[in-house]
């Protein structure tokens, strides 16, 4: 289409044209105060190879979620387990071997949009069982796994495209685009305490919504984990960039029940990052290691769902925030990968050891 741009203005809109990689022409001159701009539309791209050493748009990592379910597709399925409050599937990858006694484990990233590094480490893992699962020990092999690497679908879009530091989802309230913080609209102490665990203003960075599950991401979650059938016994959702390996609980300072088992578990997966790159986790309850937050995903799936080992893991970085650069990527999805080997291992030989204190037979 061809435009008319004030002639003080027409640097900035071939920066913003180029930034975007959308060609266009400088056409016959026009009057003095007017330039003819003449946008041809987005240049013709290669696709971009899921490599781990960028990040990438949604339609990317939908289309590798895709092909990994049509290279393994006796382990691997694709679904989508919702639509998002823009209409966007918001898509699940499971990995099994479909053993009926298998137990599940549920792992999730992009809840907040700006944090792109959390989607990137759970299609790395996603990725590295899919390839090797023949290979894999049974420790693995032993559970369904549950990926759901975009949780915030429009968010994330809108923080790659637009916005970088956008982090609710792209919820309307009262005709404006305000967003959801979805990990304050979760069901368990919803709207409990004052600003520092949660808002009721919508334009407050952590607005929790009208009501418990009012977004459709967020309800997305939860019917599937209460009404799949699913065991679960994980559940794992990513953050940044605190570097810190949380667990409930987030709404009060009194220590959960399984306190002891989840800190063991949490120490285990701290000592695995560790032994990759030297990178330090910290590790606690959320309240001691963060602040007070209420409608949380952990607090939720753990006293409402009964998942007895569910953490909130923050990534990287300290140093560069939400902002990680590139050359970070893979090191931290390798880290990762390793702690979330290790709390699968301990998982199960926790379970023994209680079999063999209560001396069941049903390990």
């Amino acid at each position: 289409m061809d435009v008319m741009v004030d002639a003080n203005r027409k640097m900035q809109l071939e920066k913003l044209l180029r930034d975007r990689d959308i060609e266009f022409e400088v056409t016959t001159e026009g009057s003095r105060n007017k330039s003819p701009i003449n946008i041809l539309g987005p240049r013709p791209k290669s696709p971009k190879r899921f490599d781990w050493r960028d990040f990438y748009p949604l339609n990317v990592i939908y289309n590798f979620m895709d092909n990994l379910e049509v290279q393994y597709p006796s382990s691997c399925t694709v679904s989508s387990i919702g639509q998002s409050v823009e209409g966007r599937d918001i898509k699940m990858l499971k990995i099994s071997n479909s053993h009926a006694g298998n137990t599940g484990v549920w792992i999730d990233g992009g809840i907040h949009a700006r944090e792109w590094i959390t989607i990137s480490v759970v299609t790395y893992i996603a990725d590295q069982f899919a390839r090797n699962l023949d290979n894999l020990p049974e420790y693995i092999t032993n559970k369904d796994w549950y990926f759901l690497p975009v949780v915030n679908p429009d968010g994330y879009h809108f923080s790659y495209s637009s916005e970088r530091m956008w982090r609710k989802n792209r919820a309307r309230v009262g005709g404006t685009i305000f967003g959801v913080d979805l990990n304050r609209n979760f069901g368990y102490s919803w709207g409990r305490g004052g600003l520092e665990h949660t808002s009721d203003d919508p334009s407050h960075i952590n607005f929790r919504g009208p009501e418990p599950f009012s977004e459709p991401e967020t309800a997305a979650i939860k019917d599937f984990i209460l009404y799949s059938g699913t065991r679960f016994k994980i559940f794992l959702t990513f953050h940044s960039h605190s570097e810190v390996i949380t667990f409930p609980w987030c709404f009060a300072a009194d220590p959960c029940a399984d306190y002891v088992s989840l800190l063991e578990g949490a120490t285990i997966m701290s000592k695995a990052i560790y032994n990759v790159n030297g990178r330090m986790y910290k590790v606690g309850n959320f309240k001691d290691l963060m602040y007070f937050a209420t409608g949380t995903s952990i607090d939720w799936s753990y006293g409402t769902a009964r998942i007895p080992f569910s953490y909130l893991i923050e990534l990287r970085s300290r140093q560069h925030k939400f902002l990680l650069p590139k050359e970070e990527i893979l090191d931290c999805c390798k880290e990762i990968l390793n702690g979330v080997k290790s709390l699968a291992e301990f998982v199960d030989k926790k379970k023994c050891l209680n079999c063999t204190l209560f001396y069941s037979k049903n390990c």
